[in-house]
């Protein structure tokens, strides 16, 4: 196979030959649709429009004297206005309002231009696209500029149903609105989806709900980017053009992505906050079909709002030569469906009403309504995570070279060595234990004899359960770089739209590897678990595939959409965690929780947007009490001293990567670039960086991460429950305040009821 590059491919200028061609694959990608169930051929929906009566829907925003209660519960009263279609929830106890459009207050000052004007008042914006063009450009529009109307607005008893139609383009769209307990669902109905001739890209559904303009109110919109990041209101933006719109759980490799470089989404929530009033938005319901947009003060429109744009339809490259990259951009003619699209948006308490509180209102939506139930402390001392790099492979001139760094004997002198530091609970992750190391995937069984084989493997484990210690075996099943376990990359890669076989390259000097189909991967976890059971394993370390990889399958042996992957990789989670009893994996979606005992090197930073403003430790607070968690391996850290600090003000425990005494072989390695493995070189680290974090965080394990705040620049609190605080202080001096002394770049921990 020749190699390159396939996430982001140039647009490249097209032969008659090549465009002949790419016509006709394109016809056939518009007339076949693996999973629809819709006829292929065109129906005309024009008479659905004809005898349409209703008014059109008009500029402005509505008139409040014509919302009604329509909606009511202990806590909150739902508002509608029959002619807009538009909602107010108000809080019973505090009189707070929150709108589905712009503040009125602030209307009169908006300056966008009209068309964007009526967009902004719409409760509902949509962009299509003629599909049957693959030149044609995408269009965004609201109600207004179609002759929109409202189609049977009816209420429901605990809110209302709707029909937004846009008859110029041929397009109606249902929807329902529900009030909950502390909750009001907004939710689009695909299977009354109605489409005419146009396709339909993506639906922002009450884009506007809750926002606010800079003007004269503190506030943030809080994005799920990374650990969590605040883009805090301002007015006169260096940059204010720019956007945030990034796909719930990352980019989906079969279509077209943008190369922004942020970090993945692995929660799909968001919130505003301003003044003491926030919501929190939880996408309930199809989220793996979501984006999350989020437009800051002066981007697009005064006031800084976020939304779910539900997506539709995706862009692809089309290519009609594979050795020459050439193709063009073009849409599928197939939408995505699913049963439901919902986002939930939780209403805040003034004294709730900032990120933890935001933290909170998910964190008990992943208890009460995911099974993610909380952590009982296995020790009385935190745990300290290690991950032992077994070998990998040097790639030669004409055969790779096996690089030997731990053989399970000497990685029980590992072990012991660091166990007789006193550090007793301690987590193994056992890496590179494949045939030919850490680099190659598939056919991972037996163990490499290099490095001890089955039975080494077995005695090692049997070794660390002697102590009291857990093994989990590192895989990564979505890629293959051998053809081992009857894989086949014609047969059993992973497709995009266009038919191609998706490669995965992590480096330029290095060999593709095969994205693996989610149904041939499932498949292959399965056979092996009988393997793992053999040799003693508690688990099996997912490490940067499942749990994280959510690409839709155009293979047509393993049609999977993203729905599908997420179902699948569930499955695999929930019966590796049945037949072994645990499973961890790292840097995880959070819709693999339930089923995970750890999330291993989970991210602690953001995406260095310019007009992000801070980063927070969003995941962090959701996660403490509910999962254990480490960040990045101590030993491979940028800057170790900042990010020591970061971990304790984050609540994660140590996590190291270590090898025995030929680290230095792994400089040459296939794909572990990290030169400084030898565990020797690292035993008093290791044991003082424990000896700190276990000092701060052993009496709060189990604890949820009830606070968190800047004391000073530099200068981070973090609270569990009121009487148990840590202060980091990041800072070359000193910092004193309210009786508190906090050395330069250290922590110290705060107890009792009066703790200030």
């Amino acid at each position: 196979m020749t190699g390159r590059r396939i996430a982001y491919v140039p647009i490249i200028k097209i032969t008659f030959a090549a465009a002949l061609l790419a016509f006709i694959g394109w016809l056939a990608l518009q007339l076949w649709n693996p999973w629809s169930k819709e006829e292929t051929a065109f129906v005309d929906v024009s008479a659905l429009f004809e005898k349409q009566r209703a008014s059109p829907y008009r500029a402005g925003l509505p008139d409040e004297r014509n919302f009604k209660v329509i909606a009511e519960n202990d806590a909150f009263r739902l508002l509608a206005d029959a002619t807009t279609a538009h909602f107010q929830i108000v809080d019973k106890s505090t009189g707070k309002l929150w709108r589905s459009y712009p503040d009125p207050e602030h209307w009169r000052n908006e300056t966008i231009p009209g068309i964007w004007k009526n967009h902004l008042s719409s409760p509902i914006m949509i962009e299509y696209v003629n599909a049957k063009n693959y030149k044609s450009s995408s269009v965004t529009a609201g109600l207004i500029e179609n002759q929109g109307y409202l189609e049977q607005f009816q209420t429901t008893g605990n809110g209302f149903t709707v029909t937004f139609a846009f008859p110029k383009v041929q397009f109606k769209i249902p929807v329902e609105v529900t009030l909950h307990q502390n909750y009001v669902e907004t939710k689009l109905i695909d299977s009354g989806l109605v489409e005419g001739e146009l396709s339909l890209l993506n639906v922002k559904l009450y884009p506007l709900f809750g926002a606010q303009p800079s003007n004269g109110q503190e506030g943030y919109i809080l994005l799920p980017d990374g650990s969590g990041s605040l883009i805090h209101f301002q007015q006169d933006r260096i940059m204010p053009q720019l956007t945030y719109n990034e796909s719930v759980y990352g980019h989906d490799l079969s279509y077209y992505n943008e190369n922004t470089g942020r970090q993945r989404i692995a929660m799909p929530v968001y919130g505003l906050k301003s003044g003491d009033q926030a919501f929190v938005a939880i996408i309930a319901q199809g989220e793996e079909f979501a984006n999350i947009y989020a437009a800051p003060s002066g981007a697009v429109g005064l006031s800084n709002w976020v939304t779910t744009e539900w997506k539709y339809r995706k862009r692809f490259f089309q290519s009609v030569s594979r050795s020459t990259g050439e193709g063009f951009y073009t849409y599928s003619g197939d939408k995505f469906l699913t049963d439901s699209r919902a986002t939930r948006y939780y209403p805040l308490a003034p004294d709730k009403s900032d990120y933890v509180g935001m933290a909170e209102v998910y964190r008990q939506y992943l208890i009460e309504e995911q099974g993610v139930n909380p952590v009982t402390p296995a020790r009385q001392d935190i745990p300290l995570y290690l991950d032992i790099v077994g070998a990998d492979i040097e790639q030669g001139l004409f055969f790779d070279s096996y690089l030997k760094a731990t053989t399970t004997e000497e990685a029980a002198e590992l072990v012991r060595h660091i166990y007789d530091l006193g550090i007793r609970h301690l987590n193994i992750n056992y890496a590179g234990w494949q045939q030919d190391g850490y680099s190659t995937h598939g056919g991972y069984f037996p163990v490499d004899k290099r490095i001890g084989g089955n039975n080494g493997m077995k005695q090692f484990i049997s070794f660390a359960h002697s102590l009291d210690i857990p093994v989990y075996l590192t895989a990564n099943y979505t890629i293959n770089t051998n053809g081992d376990d009857g894989f086949w990359w014609r047969r059993d890669g992973l497709r995009n739209l266009a038919g191609t076989v998706l490669e995965n390259q992590k480096h330029p000097d290095q060999d593709e590897s095969i994205f693996v189909s989610p149904g041939f991967y499932e498949k292959v976890v399965y056979s092996d678990l009988d393997e793992f059971k053999k040799l003693g394993a508690d688990g099996i370390y997912f490490e940067d595939g499942i749990g994280q990889q959510v690409n839709t399958d155009f293979n047509t042996r393993y049609l999977s959409s993203r729905a599908d992957v997420v179902d699948i990789q569930r499955r695999i989670l929930t019966r590796s965690k049945e037949e072994l009893g645990s499973v961890i994996a790292n840097n995880v979606n959070f819709y693999a929780l339930d089923q995970i005992r750890h999330v291993h090197r989970l991210t602690s930073d953001y995406s260095y947007d310019v007009f992000i403003s801070e980063a927070i430790p969003f995941a962090q607070i959701v996660l403490h009490g509910l999962r254990t968690y480490s960040l990045e391996w101590s030993n491979v850290r940028d800057e170790w001293e900042n990010e020591f600090l970061r971990s304790v003000e984050y609540g994660a425990y140590p996590a190291y990567v270590l090898s025995g005494d030929r680290a230095d072989n792994l400089k040459r390695s296939y794909s572990l670039w990290h030169y400084s493995l030898n565990y020797k070189d690292w035993i008093q680290q290791i044991a003082q960086e424990y000896q700190r974090s276990n000092e701060a965080l052993a009496e709060v394990q189990d604890k949820f991460i009830t606070g968190h705040r800047t004391l000073a620049p530099g200068v981070k609190e973090t609270e569990y429950g009121g009487n148990y605080r840590i202060i980091v202080n990041y800072n070359h001096t000193e910092f004193r305040k309210d009786g508190v002394t906090v050395p330069a770049r250290d922590f110290v921990v705060m107890k009792g009821e009066n703790t200030p």
